[in-house]
């Protein structure tokens, strides 16, 4: 890559009182952009050539304090130069003006992880959720420091957020959890775009262990729901998304992909499908359509669903509840819940669910070999009938 950067002086634009602005030419390969500096100055008082500011007079100290100035640029333009001939990325114009524009975003994580969701977000990598989640706990984490240089973090850094989390905002595990991971995850991804942390020492922070209560619809709660879907009495708005719930009960899928799925991707009763969660690695999943499952879906031709957006979802999820005296908190993730633990409980494998889960790691999986009480009081009661205690 050749690039270079010089400041010039336009001679073409000469205002009437003699003077013109200054800018910086920047060249990178065949193409050109200009950087404006903001500053006037007689044009008989430039040098074209050495591109510095000539003093006006014996007193003049402007002329020094915009040299300065310009030097000052220079350097930031030809640190991202020396990046970019250092690495495997490629420097065009168009990417030349995002890192000039965030510049001082490399000296201040929490700048440089607000302009990493948004990009994020704008690319597609994450959902709207995501996207407002790392907003909300970004300006969390402001509370704590308003400005965290990268080099500050490491393993104390990590573990005095933690005590802040846990012990001033008096965050639950999980909830801390999610914040730290982010910052770890950010911070990676920081490493990767050349910006100097303390890798080593951020690696040895590890995450606090999370207990997360499975949620879950045991056998008569799913027949309740089932009963309720095919009443009369049962609202147009509530049908709707109860069908949407009891599609993934008997199907595993995450409601972003309920809200994605079409007909074409229906291929002789199988469900063949990217997950949008991963979408990232083209992990290819593939789901048996059961006779139930074809019973909810609401349209004939191209969407399976006319979902909403998931939090309307989840408020009709729990009036739903409520109204069937369900006393449990009912979520759209409730019914991946639902459909593992009755895919398990019924004989199913775990290697078999973790394919249909879409799980790259079967210790993600392994959440839901667990024994429900509805299992307990099964088995007691069939120890009592065969020993008649």
């Amino acid at each position: 890559m050749r690039a270079s950067v010089e400041a010039r002086i336009r001679k073409d634009r000469k205002n009437s009182d003699g003077t013109a602005s200054v800018y910086l030419q920047v060249i990178i390969d065949s193409d050109r952009t200009t950087i404006p500096l903001k500053v006037s100055w007689p044009i008989k008082f430039f040098d074209n050539r050495t591109g510095m500011f000539l003093p006006r007079n014996k007193s003049d100290k402007d002329a020094q304090d915009f040299n300065m100035l310009v030097q000052k640029e220079k350097a930031k333009i030809n640190e991202i130069f020396m990046f970019y001939r250092h690495s495997d990325f490629e420097l065009s114009i168009e990417q030349f003006h995002k890192e000039y524009s965030r510049y001082g975003a490399k000296k201040n994580f929490l700048i440089w992880a607000e302009l990493d969701n948004e990009d994020r977000y704008a690319e597609g990598k994450i959902s709207q959720q995501t996207y407002k989640n790392t907003k909300s706990q970004l300006k969390k984490i402001a509370e704590w420091k308003s400005e965290i240089r990268f080099g500050e973090i490491d393993m104390q850094l990590m573990q005095s957020l933690e005590t802040w989390l846990r012990a001033k905002k008096n965050l639950k595990i999980n909830s801390a959890w999610s914040i730290l991971k982010m910052v770890k995850a950010t911070a990676g991804r920081a490493a990767k775009n050349g910006i100097a942390i303390n890798t080593q020492s951020l690696g040895e922070y590890k995450l606090p262990t999370t207990t997360s209560k499975i949620i879950f619809l045991n056998d008569k709660e799913l027949k309740k729901l089932n009963f309720y879907y095919n009443s009369e009495s049962i609202p147009p708005s509530h049908k709707r998304v109860l069908g949407q719930f009891l599609f993934s009960c008997y199907t595993g899928l995450r409601f972003s992909d309920i809200q994605r799925i079409t007909w074409r991707q229906i291929v002789d009763d199988l469900l063949i499908f990217e997950p949008y969660k991963t979408r990232n690695i083209e992990k290819v999943v593939k789901i048996p359509l059961i006779d139930e499952a074809f019973d909810f879906i609401e349209n004939q031709k191209g969407p399976l669903f006319n979902a909403m957006m998931e939090q309307p979802t989840n408020r009709i999820l729990k009036d739903i509840a409520l109204d069937q005296g369900i006393r449990k908190n009912l979520t759209t993730h409730v019914a991946r819940h639902t459909f593992a633990t009755s895919f398990l409980r019924n004989g199913g494998h775990i290697e078999v669910l973790q394919r249909l889960l879409g799980h790259a790691k079967i210790s993600t999986t392994m959440i839901y070999v667990h024994v429900d009480d509805q299992r307990l009081r099964e088995q007691m009661e069939l120890m009592s009938s065969k020993k008649g205690l």
